[in-house]
């Protein structure tokens, strides 16, 4: 009788998982909108499709950060007081650009954001590669200019992701190995 038992549990999780992949059947994971709208119920496809592409925006969310963190850290290490007199003038204006934004946008419940945290991963890459920086500052911890080059092969999957189209998992493993690299070379 157990054997049997075994057997029927067995092919009911089997038939359950084959239930699951299909393409326009509920996730098991809800999404909702209000206590009582679950937008899963309507939108499945769409629902796994954010599901699978949250895992990839979670790794730019803390790469991205992380970077952020790792500049300020070697910038203010140097000058506390003007680190930020160390980063692009095309940046700098691109970030008084959005902080003007931000303070016209004021009607937003927004948490109060630092210089860096209106950058973009490419202008984060642009701030280490600017030849004073790179030779000053960062060269010395990096040592390997083409990890800068490799992380700019990401960008594109980050933009993608951005603006809520789905990545390929080859696109996220690029991501997890970029990551990775960043990790061996300046451990968080």
């Amino acid at each position: 009788m157990n054997d049997r038992l075994a057997l029927f549990l067995m092919m009911g999780q089997t038939a359950q998982r084959g239930i699951r992949s299909l393409p326009n059947t509920v996730p098991q994971t809800r999404l909702l909108i209000s206590e009582a709208f679950n937008v899963a119920e309507v939108l499945p496809v769409e629902t796994r499709e954010g599901f699978d592409v949250a895992e990839t925006f979670k790794l730019f969310y803390v790469f991205e950060n992380y970077l952020r963190d790792f500049i300020l850290n070697v910038l203010s290490e140097a000058d506390k007081d003007n680190w930020w007199n160390a980063v692009p003038k095309d940046v700098q204006s691109k970030v008084a650009e959005y902080e003007n934004t931000e303070e016209i946008k004021q009607w937003m419940n927004l948490s109060p954001r630092g210089k860096l945290a209106l950058t973009t991963l490419p202008q984060l890459l642009r701030i280490m590669d600017e030849d004073n920086n790179w030779k000053t500052h960062f060269e010395p911890l990096v040592r390997d200019k083409s990890l800068i080059s490799q992380t700019r092969l990401i960008v594109h999957t980050r933009n993608t992701v951005c603006h809520m189209s789905p990545v390929t998992a080859e696109e996220h493993e690029r991501v997890q190995q970029v990551m990775r690299d960043w990790f061996r070379v300046i451990a968080p």
